[in-house]
């Protein structure tokens, strides 16, 4: 399956490069980021890291299930991602929302000047 059509990544590549990305020692936490520069790729316009986050939460536990990485790290790395997947989809409390034309960014620029 294709994960990444911008970068041609399937969950393959993604699972070759979570056996090798965990198999090191101090092994970072595998998000979207780390396992794409471990491929030597970059996210173009990043509409697929919410299926990134998952093909690689999904292949963590086959990964764990076939034995190639241990409970223990599958279980802080499952915590990790959940943690990442919660942080991305929250809302951005740094966007501000302007109810009225007085309050639009504009009005407030034309104040200044």
């Amino acid at each position: 399956m294709i994960v990444c059509s911008c970068t041609v990544i399937t969950d393959r590549d993604i699972e070759s490069a979570l056996v090798e990305i965990l198999s090191a020692p101090n092994a970072p936490i595998p998000t979207p980021g780390v396992v794409f520069r471990h491929l030597s790729k970059r996210m173009n316009c990043c509409s697929c890291a919410p299926v990134a986050v998952e093909a690689i939460y999904e292949k963590v536990d086959e990964l764990e299930k076939k034995g190639l990485i241990s409970p223990t790290l599958s279980a802080t790395t499952r915590s990790k991602l959940l943690e990442f997947r919660t942080r991305a989809a929250a809302p951005r409390s740094m966007t501000k929302k302007f109810t009225s034309a007085s309050e639009t960014p504009k009005a407030a620029l034309r104040s200044i000047g």
